[in-house]
Parts: structure tokens; C-alpha cells; sequence
């Protein structure tokens, strides 16, 4: 499954993009700005985006790579929080908490069998 950032940025809106830029010193502007141009350079990945991102933007390459992390993050989060993907995922946590539960259970009980039989308990 590939991440399409600009999937991300048209999903968050302008005032979550702008909330994501706060923490790294952007206002809402700058922060839309370069969510918009990560969005349209997305192809390029990696260092060659952040570049041209930074070029585009005016902004220093750190401040581009911090927000294009920040926008993963909450894009990130969304998805696992608004579709079905989240609640699979949570219920695969409890389906495994639950056979460790009952493992663990299990092999408690044993012990205690176990343990019994070598001091004399029957």
C-alpha cells in the first residue's frame, strides 16, 4: 500500500494542515503552502521532494522534511482513527491480547500440575 500525499493534504483541509505547521514555527500560509507543494512533488520522494519543496517555498530543507513528517503523522492517524482500517487493526489487538491471556492462563495451569506432581501433590 503506497502513501499518496496528496490524498492526505486534500483529506486534512487547510486548518489541520495549518495546526500541523504551528509546532515547527509555520503560520497558516507556510504551512498550507508547503503541504500543497509536498502534495504536488510527492512523486519525486524523498530528498529530491524536500529539495524542491524548500525551493519552492523559500523555507530551509528541515523545516520541509519536519512537515512532511507531521502531515504522515496526522494523515497516519486519521486513517486509523476514520476507517475500517483502525477498527481491524484494534480488533486484531484484542484478538491477540486475548490468546495471550488464555495462553498464559494455560501455562500457569500446567506449572501448578506440573510442580504439584515433583513435590508429592497428586
Amino acid at each position: 500500500m503506497s502513501f499518496d500525499m496528496s490524498k492526505v493534504v486534500a483529506e486534512l483541509g487547510d486548518e489541520v494542515i495549518a495546526k500541523c505547521g504551528e509546532p515547527i514555527g509555520l503560520n497558516k500560509d507556510q504551512s498550507v503552502r508547503v503541504a500543497h507543494a509536498l502534495a504536488a512533488r510527492a512523486g519525486m520522494g524523498g530528498e529530491d521532494m524536500i529539495k524542491a519543496v524548500a525551493a519552492d517555498t523559500g523555507l530551509d530543507e528541515e523545516v520541509v522534511a519536519a512537515m512532511a513528517k507531521k502531515l504522515v503523522e496526522v494523515g497516519t492517524e486519521k486513517l486509523m482513527n476514520e476507517t475500517p482500517i483502525g477498527a481491524a487493526v484494534d480488533n486484531a489487538k484484542q484478538e491477540a491480547m486475548a490468546a495471550l491471556t488464555a495462553a498464559s492462563q494455560g501455562a500457569a495451569k500446567n506449572a501448578g500440575g506440573f510442580l504439584g506432581s515433583l513435590f508429592g501433590r497428586k
